[in-house]
C-alpha cells in the first residue's frame, strides 16, 4: 500500500513540477547528471506583480560558456526554487556563441527581483524547450493543414491560407483588387500583450512592391470596430504605419510612414506588436528583430483615445493594392506567438558559472522570499470550456494555491464532500469562486466495497448538500457521481445505484447538474438513454487494470464511440486524463490537453478535460478489492467508478425511463 500523499505533495505530482534537488528536479527528462548551474537575477521595472511572465535571457560569449552545454541547448533547465520552470529555445548558434532563449517566469514581485537557477552540462539531457508551454499563444505550423484549435482562416477573391513545409502561408497569387488571405487567433488576449512572428515576404508579380502585410489585434466580433495593427507595404517593406481603431471612444489614427524595415525580399526577420496600458490608456510599440523602433510609439490621451483597451484576437493578414497593380505574392510565417508585455520590461542579470560540487550551496539561494508557490500548468481553455481537477483532501489548499490553479488554466474542481465535512470545505468553495472556478460536489462511495446502507449514506450527503446550499454564501455548482464497482452482489448493488439517482434529483429538485463517470471498458449503448437525467458525462480513459492512455491520438480512438453517443443524445461530455511521474511528463501533460481542446474544437459535445492522479486511483482499486492488508477507508483517495459502476446506474436509469 502506498503511503498517503499530503495534499500540496498531491498538487505537485499531478502537474509534475514540485522537486525537492536538482537530480530528482532533472533527471525526469532524459537522465544523466547537470554539472554547471548559474544564477539569474530578473528585476521588475513596472511597478507591477508580474504572473507567468515570459523573460527573454541572451545568451553570449561573455555571459555563458557554449562549450560546457549540449551543441543546440538541448540540456538546459530552469528551477525555480524547488519547481522546473517552462523554457522555449528561439535561437541557439554554438558556433557564434549566441543564442535567445525565453523562460517562464512564474511570478516577479512589483520593484522586486526573482532569482531563478540555470542548469547546463548534461549530455544525456532531452531536449523540453517548449514553445506552447512557454507563451499565451504558440504555433510552429508543423502540422500539414492549419490548426483550427488556434485559428480561424479568412480568404476572398484569389487569396489562400496554406501550411506547408513548417510555415503558414498567406497568399495573394492573382491579378485580382480583391486578393485576401488572413488568419485570427481562436483565443482572446487581454490588454498588455504581445504578438510575436518570424515572417518573410516573397513576390510573385510584376510589381516589386509586393503584396501588403498586417499584424496585430483585432475585435473578437468585427475586426473593423476595434484595432491595433501595424502594416507595411512597398519593395523592402520601406513604408510601415499604424491601423488604430478605439470604437468604443470613436476615435480613429492613421498615422503614416512611420518606420521602414528595408527588409530583403524573401529574408526571414521578426516584428513584435506590443500593445498596453499605462494610466488606464492604451499604448503601443513596434519591435522588429527584437529592437524596439522608438518612431513607432504611440499613447492615446483622454482627448485622443484611439487605442482600445478590450480583449482582441492575433491577426495575420495578406492583401494586393487596390490600384490593380501585378503585386501578387505570399507572406510566410515561420512561428508565431503571443506573450505578455508591460511598459517597462524586467531585466535579467546572469552570476558566473558554477560546478555541480557547488549545488549545495546553491540551492539555498535559488528562491525568493517574495516568489509564491509557482502555478503548475498554463493550458488556457477555449470560451466555455472546462480545465477540471479532482480534488480528494482540500485541507492543504489555501488562497494562493487556489488562485495558481486559476492562472495556471484550471475552472473547474471536482471537490470530495462528505456529511461531515461540507461545512469546512466553505471557504475552498468561496475561494474557488473568487477566481472564477466551478466547484462540483464529487460524492464517493464506501471504498471497502458497496452495501446495502451506500445508497443511504451517498442520499445522506446529497441532503447536506442540499441543506449547505439553501445557507452558504459559496454554493457547490453541481454533483459528480464517482462510485465503487457493483461488486459482488450485483444486482443489489445496482438498485442501490438507482436509488442515488432517484434521490439526488428529489433531494435537489433538479436544481443542480450532475457529471456521472463512464468508465475506460464500459459498453457506450446506453449513454443515450439515460441524457436527460445526466448534465455531463465524465469519459476515463484509464482503467483497474494499470492501463491509461497518454497521446491525443490513442484517447481520441478510444473514446469516439462513447462521444458519438453522447454527441447524438445531444449531451456533454469531460475527457478524463490520468497523469504520473511514471510515464508523463509536465510537457507531456500540457500537449495532451491542447491536444485533446484542437482536436474537439469543433465538437458541440465535448465540454473539456480533467486531470486525476494516476497512482491516487490504484490505491483506491488495491483498497476496494481487498489486494491490500489495510483495507479500511482512506481519507483523500478517490472512489470513482470502476467498469460496473456507472454501466449500473445507466442501465437501471434506463429500465427506470423504460418503465
Amino acid at each position: 500500500m502506498i503511503q498517503r500523499i499530503v495534499v500540496y505533495t498531491l498538487v505537485s505530482l499531478l502537474f509534475l513540477f514540485a522537486f525537492t534537488q536538482i537530480g530528482a528536479a532533472l533527471t525526469y527528462s532524459g537522465g544523466g547528471e547537470w554539472n554547471y548551474s548559474e544564477e539569474i537575477t530578473v528585476s521588475e521595472n513596472s511597478g507591477q506583480n508580474l504572473v507567468n511572465y515570459q523573460v527573454p535571457l541572451v545568451l553570449n560569449s561573455s555571459n555563458f560558456d557554449f562549450s560546457r552545454a549540449s551543441s543546440e541547448g538541448e540540456d538546459i533547465r530552469f528551477t525555480s526554487g524547488d519547481t522546473q520552470l517552462k523554457h522555449w529555445v528561439e535561437d541557439w548558434d554554438a558556433e557564434d556563441e549566441t543564442a535567445r532563449v525565453w523562460v517562464r517566469v512564474p511570478y516577479i514581485a512589483a520593484s522586486g527581483n526573482a532569482r531563478i537557477e540555470m542548469y547546463y552540462g548534461n549530455p544525456d539531457a532531452s531536449d523540453v524547450s517548449s514553445g506552447p508551454s512557454t507563451f499565451e499563444l504558440f504555433d510552429d505550423f508543423s502540422n500539414f493543414n492549419i490548426n483550427f484549435g488556434k485559428w480561424d482562416q479568412y480568404y476572398t477573391g484569389g487569396g489562400e491560407v496554406d501550411v506547408t513545409g513548417g510555415t503558414l502561408q498567406l497568399i495573394v497569387p492573382k491579378f485580382h483588387p480583391e486578393d485576401v488571405a488572413q488568419v485570427k487567433s481562436d483565443d482572446d488576449f487581454p490588454v498588455n500583450s504581445m504578438f510575436v512572428v518570424k515572417r518573410k515576404k516573397v513576390t510573385t508579380g510584376s510589381d516589386t512592391r509586393g503584396p501588403i502585410i498586417e499584424q496585430g489585434f483585432v475585435d473578437p466580433n468585427n475586426q473593423d470596430r476595434n484595432q491595433v495593427i501595424v502594416r507595411t507595404e512597398l519593395e523592402n517593406e520601406t513604408y510601415v504605419s499604424w491601423v488604430l481603431e478605439n470604437e468604443k471612444s470613436e476615435a480613429r489614427y492613421f498615422p503614416k510612414d512611420t518606420a521602414s524595415l528595408n527588409v530583403a525580399e524573401d529574408t526571414w526577420y521578426t516584428t513584435g506588436v506590443a500593445w498596453y496600458m499605462v494610466d488606464e490608456l492604451g499604448r503601443v510599440a513596434f519591435f522588429e528583430n527584437g529592437e524596439r523602433i522608438g518612431s513607432m510609439d504611440l499613447a492615446s490621451t483622454e482627448e485622443e483615445n484611439y487605442v482600445p483597451v478590450e480583449d482582441m484576437k492575433a491577426y495575420l493578414f495578406a492583401s494586393t493594392y487596390s490600384d490593380v497593380s501585378k503585386n501578387m505574392g505570399y507572406a510566410a510565417f515561420d512561428h508565431a506567438y503571443v506573450r505578455k508585455f508591460v511598459s517597462d520590461e524586467p531585466t535579467v542579470s546572469i552570476s558566473g558559472a558554477a560546478t555541480s560540487e557547488d549545488e549545495a550551496n546553491l540551492s539555498e539561494n535559488t528562491s525568493s522570499e517574495t516568489t509564491p508557490a509557482p502555478v503548475k500548468i498554463n493550458v488556457t481553455p477555449p470560451e466555455g470550456k472546462i480545465n477540471a481537477v479532482r480534488i480528494f483532501d482540500s485541507s492543504g489548499y489555501n488562497d494562493s494555491l487556489i488562485a495558481d490553479m486559476r492562472e495556471s488554466g484550471l475552472n473547474m474542481a471536482m471537490l470530495r464532500v462528505t456529511p461531515d465535512n461540507i461545512w469546512n470545505l466553505e471557504r475552498f468553495v468561496k475561494n474557488a469562486h473568487d477566481n472564477d472556478m466551478l466547484v462540483y460536489a464529487m460524492i464517493l462511495s464506501n471504498p471497502t466495497g458497496v452495501t446495502e446502507d451506500n445508497s443511504a449514506s451517498v442520499q445522506e450527503t446529497v441532503s447536506a448538500i442540499t441543506d449547505y446550499n439553501n445557507k452558504s454564501l459559496a454554493r457547490y455548482d453541481g454533483i459528480s457521481i464517482a462510485l465503487n464497482p457493483c461488486a459482488e452482489d450485483t444486482e443489489a448493488a445496482c438498485e442501490n445505484n438507482l436509488m442515488l439517482v432517484e434521490g439526488i434529483r428529489e433531494n435537489t429538485n433538479n436544481s443542480l447538474p450532475l457529471a456521472v463517470d463512464v468508465p475506460f471498458s464500459y459498453d457506450r449503448s446506453s449513454i443515450g438513454e439515460v441524457a436527460d437525467y445526466v448534465e455531463l458525462f465524465v469519459i476515463l480513459t484509464y482503467d483497474a487494470e494499470g492501463d491509461s492512455l497518454d497521446s491525443t491520438a490513442d484517447i481520441v480512438d478510444s473514446v469516439a464511440a462513447k462521444m458519438g453517443e453522447v454527441r447524438a443524445a445531444g449531451g456533454d461530455a469531460l475527457i478524463s486524463v490520468a497523469v504520473d511521474d511514471g510515464f508523463m511528463t509536465d510537457d507531456n501533460v500540457q500537449e495532451l490537453l491542447e491536444g485533446l481542446q484542437d482536436y474537439y474544437a469543433q465538437d458541440s459535445a465535448f465540454m473539456g478535460t480533467e486531470i486525476v492522479v494516476y497512482s491516487e486511483y490504484l490505491d483506491y482499486i488495491e483498497v476496494s478489492t481487498g489486494s491490500t492488508e489495510d483495507s479500511g477507508p482512506i481519507p483523500g483517495i478517490p472512489g470513482f467508478g470502476i467498469v460496473l459502476a456507472v454501466a449500473a446506474v445507466i442501465a437501471m436509469v434506463f429500465v427506470m425511463k423504460k418503465e
